[in-house]
């Protein structure tokens, strides 16, 4: 069987994506660490010329981008359950897979950025589109368990990272508690992988009662 590579960093929440979708499928692989400098050479941009992780490569298929990333794995190994079985599922979906590359990036995940990384970013505007997104994301998960449907999809996986980690970046999730219980409820999952920020559940209920 052909060895799967990530190329990521163990902060990213983007690799995290493809790091839980792969533990959920139970699939073996190995993790790269690419580092900032190490993502504009001329070696790794031969993998994504955009010089961003996350990269996914199985032999001969390397395919960039964590929102396609995930889609891959889903149509390859879990269609339909995780990348719907309807029309209506698939529409939906394409709905969170947006929203996580997007308002969830540019708002939780730059707040985020900033603090842990230093990245300079417009930290009004940043708080301004987090503000946006928080409400309609808490909402949306008042009365479901998952984003779309009974189960876990690929929407949950390319949402929850930033928002699971959004404390990082100064956003409180005890102001969200429909969203706070939902990434307690993916960190309960068999096999989830717990990362800087987000453990899983029973780590976080251990470290609570200390």
């Amino acid at each position: 069987m052909t060895m799967i590579c990530l190329y990521g960093s163990p902060l990213s929440g983007n690799a995290h994506k493809v790091r839980m979708a792969l533990a959920f499928l139970g699939l073996a692989y190995e993790e790269e660490t690419v580092d900032a400098e190490r993502r504009q050479g001329d070696a790794f941009r031969a993998l994504n010329p955009m010089a961003q992780i996350p990269v996914y490569a199985e032999g001969d298929f390397v395919l960039r981008d964590s929102q396609a990333i995930l889609a891959y794995l889903a149509a390859r190994h879990r269609p339909g359950d995780w990348d719907g079985h309807t029309a209506e599922e698939r529409g939906a979906i394409a709905v969170w897979l947006s929203h996580a590359a997007n308002e969830i990036f540019n708002g939780p995940a730059l707040l985020r950025a900033e603090k842990l990384f230093g990245w300079t970013i417009d930290r009004s505007r940043a708080r301004a589109v987090a503000m946006r997104i928080l409400p309609v994301v808490d909402a949306h998960l008042a009365a479901r368990t998952w984003l779309v449907g009974d189960r876990l999809t690929i929407a949950d996986i390319a949402a929850s990272p930033y928002l699971a980690l959004a404390p990082d970046g100064g956003i409180d999730l005890d102001d969200w508690p429909h969203i706070r219980d939902w990434t307690r409820r993916i960190a309960a999952l068999p096999g989830f992988p717990a990362m800087p920020g987000w453990p899983a559940t029973n780590e976080w209920v251990r470290e609570a009662a200390q």
